[in-house]
C-alpha cells in the first residue's frame, strides 16, 4: 500500500483502461470518490493515446479506502 499524500492512498497501480472502466463503474455505484493518474507511453503526443499502452493508477480518499476496498472484493 503506498500512501500519496496524507489524503490519498493508491487502489490500483497500472491499470489498463479497460479494467480501469470496470472499477470506475463499482465505485461510482458504491458514492465512492476517486481519481486516476494516466501513464502514457508515447512520445509528443501523449494526450491523445488512449491506447493499449496507456495505464493509470486509481486513488481513493483514505476516509474512503476500506470500503472501496470491500465494493472491490479486494483483500488486505
Amino acid at each position: 500500500m503506498v500512501e500519496v499524500s496524507t489524503n490519498e492512498r493508491i487502489l490500483r497501480s497500472d491499470v489498463t483502461l479497460e479494467e480501469c472502466r470496470k472499477i470506475e463503474k463499482v465505485l461510482r455505484k458504491n458514492n465512492i470518490s476517486y481519481f486516476e493518474k494516466w501513464k502514457f507511453h508515447t512520445g509528443f503526443f501523449k494526450f491523445l493515446d488512449f491506447s493499449k499502452n496507456s495505464k493509470c493508477d486509481i486513488y481513493i480518499h483514505m476516509d474512503s479506502y476500506e470500503d472501496a476496498k470491500k465494493a472491490l472484493g479486494i483483500k488486505a
